[in-house]
């Protein structure tokens, strides 16, 4: 049984310049004993994940 079941999660973020996606279909399965990094360009994405699992 998976700790953790992300499926397709896309996060947006209305700006003054429109809407922005910060995070666009990233799914992530995480069971016990696993370590993942997640690596990408700068930007909020990355960091929103944890935050919103641990909600």
């Amino acid at each position: 049984m998976p700790l953790l079941d992300i499926r397709h999660l896309t996060i947006e973020f209305k700006t003054s310049e429109g809407w922005v996606k910060a995070v666009d279909r990233v799914s992530l399965t995480l069971t016990e004993g696993e370590i993942r990094g997640l690596v990408g360009n700068p930007a909020p994405g990355k960091a929103l994940l944890p935050k919103l699992s641990a909600a």
